[in-house]
């Protein structure tokens, strides 16, 4: 029997949509505002990696052509 894994992570989009409702939230207590602050740094830091690595490969595609 094969391991088939689903990944349930939701897209970029969708991951900024809830953390804005949950900035909206005006019940939103002060773990929950610095949960959504998390949310964004740690977002921005993988997109900054994403972006690194995607200048890395287009560096080495540019290399081999």
């Amino acid at each position: 029997m094969t391991k088939k894994t689903i990944s349930i992570a939701p897209n970029w989009k969708t991951t900024s949509e809830i953390v804005i409702m949950v900035l909206q939230n005006k019940k939103l207590d002060a773990a929950g505002l610095q949960n959504a602050f998390e949310m964004i740094r740690e977002m921005g830091t993988k997109l900054d990696y994403a972006n690194e690595e995607l200048q890395k490969l287009q560096s080495t595609n540019n290399e081999e052509q």
